[in-house]
Parts: structure tokens; sequence; C-alpha cells
């Protein structure tokens, strides 16, 4: 048989031998009981007509018929019957002789008879080869439609109930399939005695269940650390858990941490997880024993951390639950407040990363946001976490009773404050002369988002200053404060400044001088040159005095003196500095970096935006004075927004790129052209490129072969770009974000990008780009403005598992989720108040599991649909009012979906309301600003 295109289907022997088998069934006799007790050797009682013999037999009969005129045939026969031959076989003959019950040989029908038989045989041969070649040339076909002729394939199978139908003639179609690593079954626990039967070659079933996955993993951890015994206690274990999964990660993540237990450790855990006897099981005996159950594991976990990381976990409970936490802020206030100590600041900052990185790894903290190098940005504490580690930090003391987490999280921990639960922020500036002694011993003020400075209020600040002397921390990032008194150099232990998105003006931190300040957070940069640089801080004039500088972060050299200085600061780790298009402070710039390349990890330089391209020319020689030999910098992240006049300092800054760890590269009004790149090319490291707001200014962008080897993430901002072209570069790129882009008209390649993963798409509405990544799980939208129809040309991307949907991300505010759309999808986040009516018809988004909606003012007014979700499993809301008929559906819904709402907590809410010595004032939103 031959394909339509004329290709041969050629089946191989083992196909034939297959055939041959179901055509001639194995036959199983019964013995006779004396010639069973003489058998030795054979321990059944049966014996197996095989194939070959089944065909010798049908011979026999047909040669016998021709004989049976013949004479002396008879005796031919018996002769013959004598031969050695299984003795069923002869009795089975006897059975079969000629009828001669009539007195007349039935001759003709005996004959008529075989060749019956002998034409069925070979009818049933014939169509099953047909069936075979038929099923070889679909499986020829397959093989030929995959993309990865190396790799082996994973056969999943559907289920008919609780088995599989024709499943031997699935098994052999397999064969047929060089390239199958297995098929998988899925089936429920009590069938599973029936999955054996299934298994070939023939073993016991792979446990895929949830407690089998944990255990399959906990046997990996542990593998070479286990103990002769340790197997069968960590299911032991985990089967306790089996109806928490919180209480199983915990478990795995704490084997991660800590793979080598001893028997008796883990054996005391499992004693521990017992459950408490009750008189009768009912559910609210099972949640206490569930809760039982989750507090020894953390436990189990929490007892093993380094005490100084119990500190560290304990200080959260000050943060309100699911409020998001920047690794930044954490890790300075750990440090000031003393709970990670080291012989100095830079060593502590390095232990306090480890503490952090230990607490997502053990999944005591989960990770919210994570950079495009793979660093957790911010965390969030669970609300079971929360719980059991609130009890423990009151009982230590860490968090006061009387404050609650919108107080606590202001202040340093231990602080003995005399404020009610019920009081507001501004009470606590009110009373700081009377509290003066309690106040002063206070290390921590952290103010961000706090709007309490209005008109006469500014005062505030300086009472902060003449009353809290031993300060260490001072955050007001966010705050409506104007201006910096200049009481602020009384805050001589000052080690962490934050004034970012404030109002202070530049000049305000030119006189501070706090001699023991390591990190100034400053400003807001801003990138169009026309607006002028009026909200970068500049350079306080004694920076050469704060020899313990360690971040230097959005501030303005006004003049090249600073910049000498700045070269002076050989902690300095982090330096992010706005100056002016001159040649002695690009000199001068250029000498700190040198001086500083030993210990810079992050550099950000801004300069002037223009609409000119920059010139070919290099730096003049006086300019280079100091950077003749380019130092081999240590950098991490390079950062440059606006260009020179003369010379080209990203060229300049990435000489020696052979031994750049350089990571994260964000280029902003550049106007570099494509053969500019050539010099990120040769960075080995890069994995996230920004380019932002005419960084780049050719219209066509080309990844060649071989270019940006390990390139995750490539961000493109501005409307000068028109076709993006992946021709064999950037193969591990996982993640693009597209912003104000909508000039562009083509996105080449995107097919070929095997990693490609995540999409985000921001004020900018051409899903039709990425009609052809067919592997997307997770996209993003943002200011999109998409219609219905845009929505649902969309839904139709295979693998998109998340689809998150920011501020006017769709043009109406209701969003319908149609039969057959999101096939795979299992997370939908809403975060925006221009969303308020969703609606999921029967058959759409049949994965999806959660559902989070947040929206910042007003109501969601429906939600309906829910009970087409068949495999919803939660529904978090953020915001006020959730309508009473969505209660009623969660309540109808098969799943019982878990319903969290997270409303506006009341500190917030009286915050906006501080007055003004007297006068009322409102004030916007204070939640937390995002990085």
């Amino acid at each position: 048989m031959e394909e339509d295109e004329g290709t041969a289907i050629r089946l191989n022997e083992a196909h034939y031998e297959q055939i041959l088998r179901e055509v001639f069934p194995q036959v199983t006799t019964k013995k006779r009981p004396q010639i069973q007790e003489q058998a030795t050797a054979v321990s059944t009682t049966s014996t197996i007509i095989l194939v070959e013999d089944q065909i010798k037999e049908m011979i026999r009969k047909v040669l016998q018929e021709k004989s049976v005129h013949k004479p002396g045939a008879e005796l031919q026969e018996d002769k013959s019957m004598k031969k050695p031959g299984p003795p069923e076989l002869q009795e089975d003959k006897s059975m079969k002789k000629i009828d001669t019950t009539d007195g007349i040989q039935s001759q003709h029908c005996i004959s008529d008879a075989l060749i019956e038989e002998t034409i069925a045989k070979i009818q049933e041969i014939e169509c099953m080869m047909q069936d075979q070649l038929e099923m070889k040339g679909i499986m020829d076909k397959i093989e030929d439609c995959l993309t990865r002729q190396d790799d082996k394939i994973l056969v999943i199978l559907k289920l008919d109930a609780d088995w599989v139908s024709r499943w031997e003639e699935t098994k052999n179609a397999f064969s047929m399939f060089g390239r199958i690593a297995g098929a998988l079954m899925l089936t429920f626990k009590d069938n599973i005695a029936r999955a054996k039967e299934y298994c070939w070659p023939v073993r016991e079933p792979i446990d895929y269940c949830l407690l089998g996955l944990y255990h399959d993993t906990a046997l990996e951890l542990t593998k070479n650390h286990m103990l002769k015994d340790n197997s069968k206690i960590y299911l032991d274990i985990l089967d306790k858990c089996k109806q928490h999964e919180f209480c199983m990660k915990i478990f795995i993540h704490a084997l991660h941490a800590n793979p080598k237990r001893s028997n008796e450790e883990l054996s005391k855990l499992h004693k521990a997880l017992q459950p408490v006897p009750q008189a009768s099981h009912t559910s609210a005996h099972n949640s206490l024993d569930n809760n039982i159950i989750a507090k020894k594991m953390f436990m189990f976990s929490y007892s093993d951390l380094p005490k100084e990381y119990r500190s560290c976990l304990l200080y959260l409970a000050i943060f309100p639950r699911r409020q998001h936490i920047r690794r930044s802020t954490l890790i300075g206030r750990w440090v000031v407040e003393g709970l990670i100590t080291k012989q100095d600041w830079a060593s502590s900052v390095r232990h306090a990363n480890r503490c952090f990185d230990a607490l997502i790894n053990r999944w005591l903290v989960y990770p919210a946001d994570i950079g495009a190098t793979g660093q957790v940005k911010s965390c969030v504490i669970g609300d079971v976490v929360h719980g059991f580690i609130t009890k423990i930090a009151r009982k230590q003391r860490i968090v006061e009773t009387r404050l609650s987490h919108y107080l606590a999280r202001h202040f340093s921990i231990f602080n003995n404050l005399r404020i009610r639960r019920s009081d507001k922020i501004n009470r606590f500036f009110e009373k700081l002369y009377e509290e003066s002694f309690r106040v002063s011993i206070i290390k921590v003020l952290d103010l961000e988002g706090c709007k309490c400075f209005g008109g006469k209020n500014q005062r505030y600040l300086k009472d902060i200053c003449r009353t809290m002397l031993l300060l260490n921390y001072l955050s007001l990032r966010g705050t409506d404060v104007k201006q910096l008194p200049s009481e602020i150099n009384n805050l001589r232990e000052l080690e962490v400044l934050d004034i970012r998105d404030t109002h202070v003006p530049e000049s305000a931190t030119v006189n501070v001088l706090p001699l023991k300040l390591k990190r100034l957070l400053a400003g807001h940069a801003v990138l169009n040159s026309r607006e002028g640089n009026t909200e970068i801080s500049y350079v306080p004039d004694k920076i050469g005095k704060m020899l313990n500088m360690e971040v230097l972060s959005n501030v303005k050299a006004r003049n090249h003196q600073v910049l000498k200085d700045i070269g002076k600061l050989w902690q300095l780790r982090k330096l992010g500095v706005a100056i002016e298009d001159n040649d002695k402070l690009i000199r001068n710039l250029l000498r700190a970096i040198s001086d500083l390349h030993e210990c810079l990890k992050s550099l950000s330089i801004t300069l002037p935006m223009t609409e000119q391209d920059p010139s070919n020319e290099d730096f003049s020689s006086t300019v280079l004075n100091y950077y003749k030999q380019p130092p081999k910098l240590l950098l991490e992240s390079l950062s440059i927004t606006g260009t020179t006049k003369k010379g080209k300092l990203l060229q300049l800054l990435t000489k020696h790129s052979d031994d750049f760890q350089l990571a994260k590269i964000t280029l902003t009004g550049t106007r570099l052209k494509q053969v500019d790149l050539k010099v990120l090319n040769k960075l080995p490291n890069i994995v996230c490129l920004r380019l932002q707001d005419k960084a780049y200014t050719d219209g066509k962008l080309t990844f060649k072969n071989d270019e940006f080897k390990n390139l995750k993430c490539f961000l493109v901002e501005g409307s000068n770009m028109t076709d993006i072209l992946f021709e064999g570069g950037a193969l591990k790129l996982e993640k693009i974000i597209l912003c104000s882009t909508d000039v562009i008209q083509s996105l080449s390649g995107v097919k070929n990008l095997p990693e490609l993963k995540e999409v985000e798409l921001n004020n900018n509405n051409k899903l039709s780009l990425f009609d052809k990544a067919e592997k997307v799980s997770k996209v993003t939208l943002c200011g999109t403005k998409l219609s219905k129809d845009d929505l649902t040309m969309f839904a139709k991307i295979q693998y998109m598992r998340c689809l998150v949907l920011k501020e006017k991300a769709c043009v109406e505010n209701e969003i319908l989720f149609n039969k057959d759309e999101f096939p795979r999808l299992n997370l939908l986040i809403v975060d925006g108040s221009s969303i308020t009516k969703i609606e999921f018809a029967s058959g759409s988004a049949p994965k999806l599991e959660k559902i989070i909606w947040s929206f910042t003012r007003g109501t969601v007014e429906s939600l309906s649909g829910i009970g087409n979700l068949p495999k919803l499993k939660e529904l978090e809301f953020n915001g006020d009012l959730i309508p009473d008929e969505l209660k009623g559906a969660i309540n109808k819904h098969k799943n019982k979906p878990n319903l969290i709402h997270n409303k506006p907590e009341n500190q917030y809410q009286e915050m906006r309301n501080i007055e003004e010595m007297g006068k009322a004032a409102r004030f916007p939103s204070c939640w937390k600003s995002q990085d």
C-alpha cells in the first residue's frame, strides 16, 4: 500500500508477527490428571498451542483430506499420529475424525469446511494488514509534522469512564512510532488496582496524584542523603498533609533547603502531625485538625531556620497581610533594626539578602514581583503564615498589641508607643513632644504613602528631626512633603533617607550632611529634556565626607567637584546620576567610574535628550584624560538616558565586554542604529534589554543568527520602529513588552522563538503581531482599549494560561467569555476600575481555577456564569463591595470555591481625612506605589 504522494508504507517484522498472533490466538487446553502428575518440570496445568503449531495443524488437515481415498490412507494416518507431539493435539485430532454415523463418508462436506476456514483466515490476515498499514501511514504523517526530530513524545490518553477502550490496538499503534517515550493515563485512587492492567512492561503504576507528585519530589531531593528507612516516612508525613497542600509545600521546601534529615527528626514530625482525637468528625473538627497540622508543619520549617532568620520572619508581622513588600525596604529595615548584624554594613546587607532568599525558598513568604534577571523584587505574606507569625511576634513583643498593622509598620519594633489602635497617624505627630522620651529611641520611621504633611502640617517633619534623634531609617517616599528642613542634619545616626516621589525641590539636598548616611534615594527621573530635570535632587555638597555611602540614586551633579568626591566613595554599589552634556562633567564622571570600578554594580547616567543623532566622533583626549585605559567594570546593570554631542558612552563603557557580568541594559533616547547594537551582541550575559523613547532610530531591528544568545526579556517603547525581525537570534527570549508602539507593522519570526511564554502590551492594541506565537502562556494588556472582537481574536491562543487585564485594557466595561474561548486559561487577573461586568458562557475557559479582581473605586456590578467554570477553586476581590448575587452563585457552585474579600483598611481611609490644623483636607489614595 502507498500514500497519496506515492511514498511506500512498510510494516516491520514485529507487526506481521502481531497480526498472526491475533489471527491464530494462543489456545490453552487442560491436561489430563495422569499427564499432569508425570510433568515434573512444569508447574502449570495447561499447555499453550503456539501460532506455528496452529498453522501446521491446518496444513496437515488439508494434506489428510487429499490422501483420504488412497489405499492405506488410514494406516498412514495412524502412523503419522504416532509421531511425537503434544498429547492434547492427538486428543483433538481424534475428536475431528470423519463423520461416518450415516454409513457414508461426508468427504465433500469436510473439504468445504477446510476451504472456508482457510479462506476466512486469509481474509482476516488481509483485513488486519490493511488496518495496520493505515495506522502506520497516520503515524508516519504525525512524525513528519513534528519539528524536533530527536525528541521523545509522551502520549496522554483520555479515559473512557475509568478505562481505555481498544487498549491493545492503541498500544500496538504506538509501537509503530519509534519516538514514543510512553503513554500516560490518569485514573482515580480507587481504580489503582485496575491501572496495573495497563502497565507494559508489567510494573506498579506511577502515582501522579498530588500526594504522589510531592512524594516523588521528596525522594528526588533527598536521594543523595536518604537513609535506608526514610522512603516510607516521607510518604507517611505527606499523607497526613494531603488535605492541606500548604503543608506539603512547606515540607518539600524545607527538604529543599536541608535535604539531610535524620530518621529520628522525621519520625518526631510524623508523630506531631497525628490528628487530635474527636468524638465526631464534623467539618469544624476537620478544619481544626488542618489548622493544627499546618501550625506543626510551619513550626518544623520555622525551627529549622537560624535565629537571625527567625527574627526577620517575625518582623514581617508588622505589615498588613497580602501587602506587597519590597525587597530593598526589608533589607534596609532589617539591618538598621539590628536583626542582621555583621562586621560592617555591606556584610550585613549581603547576609540580609541571603535571609530574604531563604524565606522565599522555604515558601514562608511568596514572591510577588520577579525581575528580568530572576531576582525576587518584592514578596507577600500568605494568610496562614501571617496568622502564625503574628501570634509568635506578639508573645515576643515584636508587635505591640495596642497598635494595628497599619500603624505598626511605620515604626521600629519594641517602640513602647502609647497609641491606640483607633488613632490616626497624625495623632502620633501631635504628641511628639509629650512622648519625647519614648520617641527619642525609635530607629525606624517609615511614612511611605502617608499624605499627612499638607499645608501647615509641614512642620511635622521639623518636629521629627528635633525629637527622634536616634533615627536610622527615614522614608518619606510618596508623601506630600515639600521641603527638607535644616534640622535634618540633627539626625546624626541616619543611614537611610528616602525622598522618592515627593515634591522636594532640587536644592533641598545640597546641605544634607548626616555623615553615617548609606542610602540616599531621591526624586523622579525626568526623561524629556524639554521638561528639565527639576525633580532630580542635587548631590549634597559634602558628599565626599559620607564615606559609608552605598546607594546614591537619582541625584544631579551641579558641578564637577561633587563627581570627583563621588569617586572617593569606595563602598558605593549603586550610582544614579544626571549631568549636563559638558566635557568637564563627563571627564569627571568617567574618572569617578574608573575609581569605583571594583565596587560599582549598578550605574545609571542621565544626559539631556536631543532630536539630533549623535556624532560619530570620539571623545576628545581631554575628556578621556582619566579613562585612557578603560578598567574592567563589574557592572551588572547599566542604564543610559540621552546623548552626548561627541562620543558614545555605551561603546566606551562596554569595552572588555568578554569579562562583563552585565545582565540588564536600559537605553533611553540614545538614538542608536542597527550597527551600534553590535557592541551589545558581544556581551555574553545580557538577560534583559530595554529600548525606550528613541533609544533606537532605525525603522527595522533584526536579531540575527547567534546574537543575544541569553536574552530573556525584551522591551520596546516608542513610535519610531516599524519592523522587528527574529532571524535566528534571541532564541532564549521568554518575554516581549511593547509600549506605545502603534507604528510597528510586523513582528517576524516569533513562531521561531521556542521559549517565548509572556507578552505584555501597553498602549498598543496590535494583538495580530502575535498570531503565530502559539506557545505564549501569559498575556498582560494595559491601555490597549480592545473591542469585543479584538478580545475574541486573542482568545484563540492555544497555550494561554494567564490573562492580566489592567487599566483601560478594554473599551467596554463588560467582558464576555464565549464558548470555546481560552481553552487552557487557569488564572484571570483584572486590575483596574474600568471593567465592572464579566460573564462566562457555557464552554468558555473550562480550566479556569482562580479569578483575582482589584478595583480602586466603585464596585463589581456583575460576575455571572461562574457555574460554567468546572475547575474554579478561588475568587479574590480587592475593593469595597461585591454583589450579594455573587455570594449566592459561589454557594451553588459544585466546587464551593474559596472567596477572599480584601476591603480597604480603615487606616488608609482615615489617612485621607487628616485634618490640617483645624482645616479639613482630603488627599488622594495612600496605597503603596509599586517600583
